[in-house]
């Protein structure tokens, strides 16, 4: 501090999961349009996406109906869906996941938590927190298309409207800051 500049150095994220050392989050799979029910009861090719993602060396949740992504805030999203409790502290670092892509034409949504969705553990960089993944390494860990992962690490982030609701909140913090440059 000798030239007389203060230098403002953020100090990281602390979240809440991390101080009490877990994390909740949604565990589920579901395909996006789950209307298509003839694909759980009768002919069952969800039976190809679960080999697919195990494949990958995916363990897969229960499906759930209400799994599916649901964009509207009035509807209820996720209820009766498994909750799973992970460790997220600073030794051993934790995170709730979505992944949507598509499978044979249709989309699908997995949500877990990081430690529970391997079946050989491997170790959450923390890095990758409050990020959506869509590059080629993406595209190719799992034989599915247009794949998209999300982490997050407050508990039930890893709901529909997350995601949504951050870019509303950044959209509304724009306005008022144009307002604001406005009005002065």
């Amino acid at each position: 501090m000798t030239s007389g500049h203060v230098i403002h150095v953020p100090s990281p994220k602390v979240f809440k999961s991390r101080l009490k050392g877990q994390v909740v989050c949604y565990a589920c799979i579901s395909y996006a349009n789950d209307s298509n029910s003839q694909e759980f009861n009768g002919t069952n090719p969800s039976a190809d996406l679960y080999q697919t993602l195990e494949k990958a060396g995916l363990l897969v949740p229960k499906h759930m109906t209400k799994c599916a992504e649901s964009h509207l805030p009035n509807i209820p999203n996720n209820y009766q869906s498994n909750l799973v409790f992970c460790p997220n502290t600073i030794t051993e670092p934790g995170a709730c996941v979505k992944l949507k892509g598509y499978h044979n034409g249709d989309q699908y949504v997995y949500r877990n938590c990081w430690n529970n969705m391997w079946i050989d553990k491997r170790p959450y960089a923390q890095k990758m927190s409050e990020r959506c993944y869509v590059d080629e390494l993406v595209q190719n860990f799992v034989a599915t298309s247009d794949n998209k992962i999300c982490f997050c690490e407050d508990d039930l982030c890893n709901n529909s409207h997350s995601i949504l609701l951050s870019l509303s909140n950044d959209l509304c913090l724009i306005i008022i800051f144009i307002t604001f440059l406005y009005l002065h």
